[in-house]
């Protein structure tokens, strides 16, 4: 007669998730430079938007896509085997800006950068098949 208290048994590997651990970390981290970056040229792109130069639709889905990037990259962190649909959302969203931003032009790099690392993230979060 089995405990009815036990917890239920799974089969989840808790060794893939962890060896997953460092290099979410390693994606905060990028996370957090392209944050830096964007903090430093983001009163520039927020002029050429006013502007007229820089659509507004394109920025802000591109500001969307990026507090994505930064949500899924804290849960990453927090938890290796979370986090992969909000790296896809910020990657479709930093992309689909880069044609509003004028994509050869420097401001236009720091959604390269983010659309770089949400595809990093997502390929590193996403949830793998059953071997066996």
């Amino acid at each position: 007669m089995s405990n009815p208290y036990s917890p239920p048994s799974t089969d989840v590997d808790l060794r893939e998730s962890a060896s997953r651990r460092p290099i979410a970390f390693v994606i905060l981290g990028l996370a957090a430079l392209q944050l830096i970056w964007l903090l430093l040229v983001g009163r520039g792109m927020l002029m050429l938007v006013q502007t007229g130069a820089a659509n507004a639709l394109s920025a802000l889905t591109a500001w969307i896509g990026c507090l994505l990037l930064y949500l899924a990259a804290v849960r990453f962190a927090m938890n290796a085997a979370h986090g992969s649909r909000l790296f896809l959302a910020a990657l479709v969203l930093t992309g689909l800006s880069l044609k509003g931003w004028a994509f050869p032009y420097f401001w236009s790099f720091t959604y390269v950068f983010a659309a770089l690392i949400a595809a990093a993230g997502w390929w590193l979060a996403r949830p793998r098949g059953r071997q066996g």
